[in-house]
């Protein structure tokens, strides 16, 4: 299974660097990617905040928010609620492990446990800390 990170998950919905390479990530697997509560709410912040910052206009916003629920509601995703107990349990003993070699942070080392818990084999980022922390959970970095 592939996995991934929010950021991914971003660029389907912001033309942003990197966007072509991640509709082509998601498409090329043709299953729904999963989708968690993480993810859910990593989306809608930094969808605000991209508003917040100027970036994109209060209407845009409402268009790319209104655009993602479209996409949950017609199982683009596959909506998964992981044993977030079991999530945090592995995400700590990834953080004490390689925290200090990978400098990733702790909503990104949820990503690399989430991706652990849930079973995948690949995981797809352009975040390097987070790649970094990924190759050594022995998880495939995509791309």
């Amino acid at each position: 299974m592939r996995y991934f990170d929010s950021g991914v998950l971003l660029k389907l919905y912001l033309r942003k660097p990197n966007s072509p390479q991640a509709v082509a990530l998601v498409g090329e697997r043709g299953a729904a990617p999963p989708l968690t509560a993480l993810h859910r709410l990593e989306m809608k912040a930094a969808i605000g905040q991209k508003q917040g910052r100027g970036e994109i206009t209060a209407a845009e916003r409402d268009a790319v928010l209104a655009d993602f629920e479209n996409d949950l509601a017609a199982g683009v995703f596959a909506e998964t609620a992981p044993a977030w107990p079991a999530v945090f349990t592995r995400a700590e003993s990834l953080a004490a492990a390689h925290s200090s070699s990978s400098l990733c942070r702790s909503l990104d080392t949820l990503h690399v446990a989430l991706a652990l818990e849930l079973g995948a084999t690949e995981f797809c980022t352009f975040d390097l800390r987070q790649a970094v922390m990924a190759n050594a959970a022995k998880l495939t970095v995509v791309p």
